[in-house]
Order: structure tokens, then C-alpha cells, then sequence
């Protein structure tokens, strides 16, 4: 069942870490561009001093625009041992992807080269590793885009819990992506970065689990403002969070993360009334604002029989952005 929720009227207005490259060739690293200029004010008869002021020169305004954004847990655990049919369903996932202009990826381990065969996206992420080991899957996490993405760099929790119990995440380096992703990049200097952060978080019940996770939430909220926020940035973040608003348990790090990063969760601003474990939100930056305006579960990534091609939903969100 298709699950569409649109806004009523859309407004314009440390752990580890370990580089991996962008495949093809990435923008360079976004900066802050001004433009500074020197103006001295003439001197008079009763000057004792000519005073010097800086004027700065903003930047042209993009125009406003928007763009599509899907997460997907793709199930890609090895046959046997992934909770879905990987080797019959990735291929069908792969063409489907071709809709979306950003597409974030989660448990992309064993079958990437299928996942990507009938990609159309001209930057796409290189795995951690192009051949899982079943000691180190990697943390499955990669991306889609029909946009440059610079700076992309791959950052482990520090700690797991479970090998074969509490959901086994030590068999895989979970974590979160992060890219500096260019929506906008005119002649003229115009331009909209857009830092995307894309996780998997601890799962599993366990009380070890619940600790790792809420320092997970915590860790990650902290780096959001200290990597993105404190240069203005607008924030994406979005994955398999293994957490619902509505469990208990999960309250407080959802809200080391939401509230800790001052962010908003797509489904909750357009009342989607759905609650999954996988999530879209985002925040403001300091000249571009971000609102979800179309929030949905697309119906097509089924198979020919019209069962799911993953034990987790795929979730599709239209994003706008707005000069402020």
C-alpha cells in the first residue's frame, strides 16, 4: 500500500573514521566565498586618522528548486543469511533507483555490482570494500546522485555488541556517510551545499545495545554541529535509525538526535501517521532552508508477484529548498 503524504502548500519562502573516494571524480570541498573589498573614507581638515571599512559582497541567490531523496535498507546480507531474497531482488532494485535524484543505501554488502548495474546516477559512492569479508562486511552504507558530492568520508560508531545474538551488528562496521552534496553551482557563484549524512544504527534489545545506542545518537548529534552547523550548512540526515519514536527505549536517543542537531523529521512535519525505523530529516542552514514537501513509501519495489524486495519499506521524500 502506497503511503503519500504531501505539505498543503509547499513554502518557498569519534571515533572512527576512514576515508573512502567518490566514484566519478568529486567537486571540490565547498567553502565560504565573499568577496572583501577595502573603502577608505577621504580625509578632512579635521581628520587626525582615515578611517578603513570592510565591505563585503554577498553572493548571487540561487534560485529556489527541489529534488527527490530515497533511504532503503536493501537486505544485502549474503543468501541464507539476509532476511529477504538479495540475489533474485537487487537486480530488481537497481533500474528502480534511476527515479530518485539522491539515493542512500543501507546493508549494501554482498551484492553492490547488481545494485548498481542499471544505475543511471553520474556520482555514485565505491563500497568500503568491493569484496565482503565475513569477518569485516563494511558498514553497507553508499549513495546514489545525480549531484556532485565532495568530501565524502565513512565513520564508524566505536563500538558494537553482539557476533551471533542482539542482532549481530559486530559483523559489520555500522556507522554513518557523510558528503557535501551541490544541488546548485551557477557561473555567476551561486550555489546550495547540502551536508547528507547517511547511518545504520546499533540494533537489537539488548541493555548493551541501548547504551551503544544513545552514545551512538549523541556522538552523532555533536559532530552535526560541530561539522556542519557551525559553517552554516543545511543537514540531511537519514538511514535505518533502528528506533521508533513510539518505543520507549527509543525515546531518548531519537531525541539526542533530533533535538541534540535541531533537526526535523520529515514524516512528523507532513504527519505521515506512519512510524518506521527508517527516517529522513533535516535542518536549515544559514542561507538555504530545507522543508520536506512529499513524503511517501513508493509502491514499486515489489517483485513480479508483488511481495516487498526488502524487509525494511523504502522511503521517498521530495525535498525544497529556499534561499533566506
Amino acid at each position: 500500500m502506497t503511503a503519500l503524504h504531501r505539505a498543503p502548500s509547499p513554502r518557498s519562502p569519534l571515533l572512527l573514521a576512514f576515508a573512502a573516494a567518490c566514484a566519478p571524480a568529486p567537486a571540490t570541498t565547498a567553502t565560504d566565498a565573499t568577496t572583501t573589498t577595502t573603502a577608505t573614507d577621504a580625509t578632512t581638515e579635521a581628520a587626525t586618522a582615515a578611517e578603513t571599512t570592510a565591505a563585503t559582497d554577498p553572493l548571487p541567490l540561487p534560485p529556489p528548486g527541489e529534488f527527490s531523496l530515497l533511504t532503503y535498507n536493501v537486505a544485502g546480507l549474503p543468501q541464507g543469511i539476509s532476511s529477504s531474497n538479495p540475489e533474485v531482488n537487487i537486480p530488481f532494485i537497481s533500474p528502480l533507483l534511476n527515479a530518485y535524484d539522491l539515493v542512500l543505501v543501507q546493508e549494501d554488502f554482498y551484492y553492490h555490482a547488481q545494485l548498481a548495474a542499471d544505475a543511471e546516477h553520474p556520482y555514485q559512492t565505491t563500497p568500503w570494500r568491493e569484496i565482503p569479508d565475513i569477518v569485516d562486511l563494511g558498514d553497507g552504507l553508499n549513495r546514489f546522485s545525480n549531484y556532485p558530492m565532495s568530501d565524502h568520508q565513512r565513520i564508524g560508531w566505536g563500538a558494537c555488541h553482539g557476533q551471533l545474538d542482539c542482532a549481530s551488528d559486530c559483523l559489520a562496521t555500522k556507522g554513518w556517510s557523510f558528503a557535501r552534496t551541490t544541488m546548485v553551482e551557477g557561473e555567476d557563484g551561486a550555489r546550495v551545499d547540502i551536508d547528507v549524512y547517511n547511518l545504520h544504527m546499533e540494533a537489537g534489545n539488548c541493555p548493551q545495545d541501548l547504551i551503544i545506542r544513545q552514545q551512538s545518537a549523541e556522538a552523532l548529534a555533536a559532530e552535526i554541529l560541530a561539522r556542519s552547523v557551525a559553517h552554516g550548512y543545511p543537514v540531511i540526515v537519514a538511514g535505518d535509525f533502528n528506533l521508533r519514536e513510539n518505543d520507549p527505549e527509543d525515546v531518548a536517543p531519537f531525541n539526542a538526535i533530533m533535538q541534540g542537531a535541531g533537526l526535523t523529521d520529515a514524516c512528523q512535519h507532513l504527519e505521515c501517521g506512519t512510524i518506521l525505523i527508517d527516517k529522513v530529516l533535516t535542518r536549515d542552514g544559514a542561507t538555504i532552508a530545507l522543508e520536506a514537501v512529499e513524503w511517501q513509501i513508493p509502491p514499486e519495489f515489489v517483485d513480479p508477484e508483488g511481495a516487498p524486495l526488502s524487509d525494511h519499506n523504502p522511503v521517498a521524500v521530495r525535498i525544497a529548498y529556499t534561499p533566506i
